[in-house]
């Protein structure tokens, strides 16, 4: 074989894992989009120029728009043009029914994210996006291409590795000049893991049906029994498959990435201090470390001085000398931070 002959891999997407609910609802998944291509090696250049023709007809595409792409995609010595991107339902069907008068074309799939549910979960679920250049130069080493999908939040970010898949694709032979030799074999792509949450797609509806309505909010609803989240919700929330499309309208972009109501913010998981609820945590750090035993007894006051700060009580009178039993009934705010102070010193 000549020294100047090359090696090049027309790739095949990997299908990326579903998302599931705990009963096997699928929250998350792939579906296909339909693009119309050409191969310039497997092009019948005696007959260029009428499927040109018919193509621009039945698709309704400007003729010159196809040639435009063509020699754009010749010159960057491409092994696969994209002459229209996501055709549409009829648009398919009719290539379809004139595929055997239309050799110099294909069609080809591509996969992208699709949420069934639009906007149910969104937070939780999470969304991808491609991958900059910056992102690339140090991905690439673990098998990722250049606008590649990963994991930008929720479950799609926390679990990239193991439903992302592997790449795929064909390995072909050119020349010096970048023209097409021969085949030299295919390689599948390998599907991602699907992923099973612990949420309850029927719960997740309530809760959602619930915030419908509310400017803004957040419902959690865990099982006692073993800690599973079944439901997580947060308001506002936004359709995810607007991370899938090609081409973001400004005007939806603007209300996801600029609105004052923020919602892309997670209110379930970031927005709010947990106060008394941490009285809980500290009780139980003071009862493991021995450092206030059960009977421990404290002062409760008006007022607690930290360096410059005062911390009220929240009756502004305190409750006495008190142990845990009354401070969790009173929720005691001197009583808690008097032993995490001392803890301290």
């Amino acid at each position: 074989m000549s020294d100047e002959n090359r090696i090049r891999l027309i790739a095949s997407q990997p299908i990326r894992g579903r998302i599931l609910d705990k009963n096997g609802y699928v929250l998350a998944d792939s579906r296909v989009k339909y693009s119309l291509i050409v191969k310039p090696q497997l092009v019948n250049k005696k007959n260029w120029e009428k499927h040109k023709s018919i193509i621009s007809n039945l698709l309704n595409i400007d003729s010159n728009e196809i040639q435009k792409q063509y020699a754009n995609g010749l010159n960057n010595q491409k092994l696969s043009i994209t002459i229209l991107d996501d055709l549409n339902e009829d648009q398919l069907i009719k290539f379809k029914e004139n595929e055997a008068n239309l050799i110099s074309f294909e069609i080809a799939t591509k996969l992208i994210r699709n949420y069934p549910y639009k906007s149910l979960a969104a937070h939780v679920i999470g969304y991808t996006q491609p991958i900059n250049e910056s992102e690339y130069k140090f991905l690439s080493k673990k098998g990722y291409k250049l606008n590649d999908l990963i994991g930008r939040t929720g479950i799609e970010y926390v679990y990239e590795d193991f439903i992302r898949g592997e790449w795929g694709g064909e390995m072909v032979e050119v020349n010096s000049l970048g023209k097409f030799q021969r085949s030299l074999g295919i390689r599948p792509p390998v599907q991602g893991n699907d992923i099973e949450l612990t949420i309850d797609l029927n719960l997740q509806l309530v809760a959602e049906e619930v915030l419908k309505d509310k400017k803004a909010g957040a419902i959690i609803v865990m099982d006692p029994r073993d800690g599973a989240i079944r439901a997580m919700v947060s308001r506002p929330n936004f359709d995810l498959n607007f991370f899938s499309q090609d081409f973001k309208p400004e005007k939806e972009y603007n209300k996801i990435f600029n609105s004052p109501e923020k919602p892309l913010f997670n209110r379930a998981l970031n927005a709010y201090d947990p106060g008394s609820v941490w009285k809980i945590v500290t009780a139980l750090a003071g009862l493991e470390s021995g450092k206030f035993p059960k009977e421990t007894m404290l002062d409760t006051k008006p007022c607690l001085t930290y360096g410059s700060q005062c911390f009220r009580e929240h009756n502004d009178l305190g409750f006495g000398t008190i142990g845990y039993e009354d401070a969790l009934r009173v929720s005691s705010n001197t009583f808690f931070l008097s032993s995490r102070l001392w803890s301290r010193s």
